[in-house]
């Protein structure tokens, strides 16, 4: 049987995001767009680590730090599980992972940080592009290149003459890990259920830590490329397995395919005003602005306020005036940071 690209499928299997200077009221509502009543809250943490309160709805879990007056932030976590969850909760509002790290990185109440991140490809092929243990014996004979060089290999008991199999490439902590697993037979092992009602189906999983999470996040969101895009272009920038003569591995080589390689520049910097530039562009409110102007210059604002009546009541949150006191300072205009701060909303304590 003939093995296709047609049944290979991306998607975002685990997610945690730090959201500085917000509360967790902002980050559902603004960011989650949910209501804030369909959470469960009570006051755990994680060990460790500042959070004090925990809001938990299904498999979707924030904490929050509120026992501390003059500190605001936020961690999301989603498993697989939680990440399905979400997806259908973007489906139904018409909204799209792209749109959702769009607002992330665009909207100017808090810096976003992208702690972690899962992407991973199924391959649901009868036959598929290759098995996990031929990918074994390639990183025990060393016939591979990768930007993580360690690898490790478990094999979780199946049944009596077979085992669900996973490869690792990459440290546990380390910033990129590979990872290709039998995910039909730990389906089956999870859900004791026989081989004979699964289909086979082998996962290729890359976990990205920190600035390579933030980078990646920011791919998705500004990029216009698909998530299998990429994806397959990570894969082929940082990975490649080759045959005992030195060439491509051809199942790999086919199961990555014609796709522009793409390389993550994994920098500290923080969300800076070209983000919210480009949110501005791309998010609609510039044509927002654009209507209001229509409509005063036409007198037709009925009972609505002008945008230059409004401009003046209009403060700008902390983390946007740090945004905005960083580029002026890089453009040597220093004279402009106590403006930006006479502008800025006061803290509420």
């Amino acid at each position: 049987m003939k093995t296709s690209r047609k049944k290979l499928s991306a998607l975002i299997d685990w997610l945690t995001i730090i959201f500085e200077g917000t509360d967790a009221y902002t980050v559902i509502r603004e960011y989650l767009a949910l209501p804030i009543e369909i959470f469960e809250k009570d006051y755990r943490g994680i060990q460790y680590k500042e959070y004090d309160t925990r809001y938990t709805f299904g498999q979707l879990v924030l904490f929050s730090i509120e026992q501390q007056p003059d500190k605001q932030e936020c961690y999301l976590t989603l498993s697989g599980e939680g990440c399905r969850q979400f997806e259908k909760h973007l489906e139904r509002n018409h909204q799209t992972w792209e749109l959702f790290f769009r607002n992330c990185f665009s909207y100017s109440d808090s810096v976003v940080r992208m702690t972690r991140i899962d992407v991973a490809i199924d391959d649901k092929n009868e036959v598929p592009f290759f098995t996990i243990k031929e990918l074994y014996q390639k990183a025990e004979h060393e016939l591979y290149k990768s930007i993580s060089q360690t690898h490790s290999y478990t094999d979780s008991k199946f049944s009596l003459n077979d085992g669900a199999k996973t490869l690792y490439i990459g440290a546990q902590k380390s910033r990129v890990r590979f990872r290709f697993y039998d995910k039909d037979k730990e389906q089956a092992i999870k859900k004791k259920l026989p081989m004979d009602n699964l289909n086979s189906w082998k996962r290729t999983e890359i976990q990205l830590r920190d600035e390579y999470a933030t980078q990646m996040c920011k791919q998705i969101a500004f990029s216009q490329k698909d998530l299998g895009k990429l994806i397959f272009g990570f894969l082929k920038e940082n990975l490649t397995f080759y045959t005992e003569t030195g060439e491509l591995f051809r199942p790999w080589e086919r199961f990555i395919g014609s796709v522009e390689p793409l390389k993550l520049k994994a920098t500290n910097e923080l969300t800076t005003l070209y983000d919210t530039q480009n949110w501005l562009e791309t998010g609609g409110i510039l044509a927002i602005l654009k209507g209001f102007k229509l409509l005063e210059e036409n007198n037709a604002l009925g009972r609505l306020q002008s945008v230059e009546e409004l401009l003046p009541q209009a403060l700008f949150s902390r983390s946007f005036s740090q945004k905005l006191v960083t580029h002026v300072s890089m453009l040597n205009r220093v004279d402009l940071v106590k403006m930006i701060q006479e502008q800025t909303k006061k803290a509420e304590f």
